[in-house]
């Protein structure tokens, strides 16, 4: 293939692995700078992709449609004619809407004889932080038979994004001590449309606030709502006003943590109130955000924000928090069953969250000067 103007991308992953995706998307467009970049998205996260200037357009797959659904948005996309197709998630499903698709060429994670359905499949080996991995695709791509043609004309011309440079991600805008970051714009009608909710709950542009979330898309991934409760307690006695914030589905589990507070005067809630991108204005002006590992606190990390993560189950190998702000993991280091990445305690005795009190965490945020 020696001249490429239309790129499919397909990536149906959640929002943490979405925003880790942001500098593949930069380091996509300097590969192919003329050409026209497209994204299929799950459809409950892809809001966030549409503030990605490296998109030119963003699609909603909902993964809960039925199959003619699914058939037909796949045939509608088949009509944008794209040269080239590529699946950076890597399933059943991704595999088939490609296909469907059909772009002249496609390139993707494969597995389980998934890469029948691909041109050319890429080993799926994760060791690394998902940012990396998303990365090292890159320098797949520069290596492919399929691009053979294009990117020996961009060598020719106007020098490539070399595959060194991928490795070593010298190329890339956002960096710290080394490390490749994401890093989200929020666009001024999402900011004054968060700056609106928050008046609306009684916090002003002056209010310093630190944010709590909740949620989790395992259970195992939820530190306990007690421990919530608590640390809410302690950090209203040391002065910082405190924002609930989740999605619809958190909305119950936040009004009962709520309900457990003693000082109800320094609680604030937006669960359930905002979209993806006002979330993201809304934490972009928050002191702090402690959460479980899951979308928001990456949306936190990538507007800059601090943020203390904590680690169970999932492996902060592969996804911690990176963002220009300061981001620490706060995890059991003393227990050698984690990270097991399991939806539910294989020995059932949760410790990996259980002995990680709401004293310890008040403790390691003032250690490292946080509050």
């Amino acid at each position: 293939m020696k001249d490429i103007k239309r790129i499919i991308v397909i990536d149906l992953l959640y929002l943490g692995d979405l925003l880790f995706a942001y500098p593949f998307f930069e380091g996509l467009r300097k590969m192919f700078p003329e050409a026209r970049i497209d994204l299929v998205a799950n459809s409950n996260f892809s809001e966030i992709m549409r503030a990605n200037e490296n998109i030119d357009h963003v699609y909603s797959y909902n993964k809960n449609w039925p199959t003619a659904r699914s058939y037909n948005f796949a045939k509608k996309m088949k009509m944008n004619n794209y040269q080239l197709g590529i699946n950076i998630h890597g399933n059943w499903r991704t595999a088939l809407l490609l296909k469907l698709i059909s772009p002249e060429k496609s390139i993707g994670y494969g597995g389980k004889a998934r890469g029948i359905f691909l041109d050319e499949e890429v080993d799926k080996n994760i060791d690394s932080h998902m940012i990396e991995f998303y990365l090292e695709f890159l320098e797949k791509l520069q290596q492919s038979k399929l691009l053979e043609e294009y990117f020996a004309d961009e060598k020719k011309t106007s020098g490539s994004f070399i595959s060194e440079n991928v490795r070593e991600n010298k190329n890339f805008t956002h960096k710290k001590n080394g490390r490749t970051f994401p890093s989200l714009n929020v666009a001024e009608n999402h900011q004054q449309n968060a700056e609106a909710k928050l008046k609306k709950i009684g916090l002003e542009l002056k209010d310093e606030f630190i944010v709590l979330n909740t949620g989790g898309s395992w259970e195992t991934k939820r530190w306990p709502e007690e421990y919530f409760a608590e640390i809410a307690d302690q950090l209203n006695k040391k002065g910082y006003k405190i924002l609930f914030v989740g999605g619809p589905s958190d909305k119950e589990r936040v009004n009962y943590i709520c309900n457990k507070i003693d000082n109800q005067k320094m609680i604030y809630n937006l669960s359930g109130k905002t979209s993806l991108l006002e979330l993201a204005a809304v934490l972009e002006r928050t002191k702090l955000m402690i959460s479980g590992d899951t979308g928001p606190v990456h949306v936190a990390a990538a507007v800059g924000s601090n943020t203390a993560a904590i680690f169970g189950p999932s492996d902060e190998e592969m996804y911690a928090p990176r963002g220009k702000g300061k981001n620490i993991l706060i995890k059991n280091v003393d227990l050698s069953c984690r990270p097991c990445g399991e939806h539910e305690c294989p020995l059932d005795h949760f410790k990996c969250m259980r002995e990680l009190s709401p004293e310890m965490v008040v403790e390691r945020l003032e250690a490292e000067g946080m509050i």
